[in-house]
C-alpha cells in the first residue's frame, strides 16, 4: 500500500514538472508557428514564452514573449534586428496586450523607391498602437527631399534642414523657406510660398508600417515619432 502511494506521488510530481517546465516550450513552438503563418522571416529567431502560472498556457495565455531575430521581414516591416518583449499575449486569439523593445536598421520605403534606413527605433505601448520613436540621419532626409523635389518640378535643388522643423529650398538661384510637417501620418515638405509645390517625403502606408505623428530636426539626426500595430504585423 505504501509502495503504491509513493508511486502515485512520484507520478503526480512528474506530471506536474512536465506541465510546469514543458508548457513554455510548447507555447514557444505555437508562437513560432503563428509568426511563420503571418509571413515572418528572420535569422537566428528565438521565441521565449513565460507565464507565472505555466498551466495557464494551456488556455493560450502568456504573461510575456521575448522575441529576437535578425534580417527580419514581416508584412511592411523590414529590419536588421529586433528585440521585443510582448506582454499579456493570448496565443489562441492572437492578441498582444503590450509591447516594448528596439529595432535596428529599419527600412522605410520612400515615394522614389529608395528605402530610408532608420538607425534605431524604440517601441512601447499597446500591441495595436505602440508608440514608435525612430532616428535617422539628416543627410538621408536631405537627399530624399532633393530627389522628391526634382521629381515633382524637374528642377535640381539644394535643401537644408534646421531645428526644430525648418527647411530651406534653393532652386534656380532663389531660396525659399519651408517646414517639415506631419500630415495624415506622412512626412511632408511644405514651402512657405505657393511658388514651390508641397512634396511628400515619406507616405503613410504604401509599405510603411509606421503612422507618424511628429518630427524634430536635430544637428545631425531627425527624430520621427509615430505608432505601429505590431499585433497585426506579427499575427500572434
Amino acid at each position: 500500500m505504501r509502495s503504491c502511494l509513493i508511486q502515485l506521488v512520484m507520478a503526480v510530481v512528474v506530471i506536474f514538472a512536465l506541465l510546469w517546465f514543458g508548457l513554455p516550450f510548447g507555447a514557444s513552438w505555437l508562437a513560432t508557428t503563428a509568426l511563420s503563418s503571418a509571413g515572418f522571416s528572420g535569422t537566428d529567431t528565438k521565441v521565449d514564452v513565460s507565464a507565472k502560472l505555466p498551466p495557464r498556457i494551456l488556455l493560450g495565455h502568456a504573461d510575456s514573449i521575448h522575441l529576437t531575430s535578425t534580417q527580419v521581414g514581416v508584412g511592411d516591416l523590414h529590419a536588421s534586428s529586433i528585440d521585443l518583449t510582448l506582454g499579456n499575449v493570448e496565443l489562441f486569439d492572437r492578441k498582444i496586450g503590450t509591447v516594448a523593445g528596439t529595432l535596428t536598421g529599419v527600412r522605410v520605403p520612400a515615394p522614389n523607391g529608395d528605402p530610408i534606413s532608420i538607425e534605431l527605433a524604440t517601441v512601447e505601448g499597446a500591441g495595436t498602437a505602440a508608440t514608435a520613436t525612430l532616428t535617422t540621419s539628416s543627410a538621408q532626409l536631405v537627399q530624399l527631399a532633393q530627389t522628391q523635389f526634382e521629381a515633382a518640378t524637374g528642377i535640381t535643388s539644394t535643401v537644408k534642414l534646421a531645428a526644430p522643423d525648418k527647411v530651406t529650398v534653393t532652386a534656380n538661384g532663389k531660396s525659399e523657406p519651408g517646414r517639415l510637417v506631419v500630415q495624415n501620418g506622412a512626412i511632408v515638405l511644405v514651402p512657405a510660398s505657393s511658388s514651390l509645390p508641397v512634396v511628400t517625403l515619406v507616405e503613410s502606408g504604401a509599405g510603411n508600417p509606421f503612422h507618424f505623428t511628429s518630427i524634430v530636426i536635430g544637428a545631425k539626426t531627425v527624430t520621427l515619432v509615430g505608432t505601429i500595430n505590431l499585433q497585426s504585423l506579427l499575427g500572434l
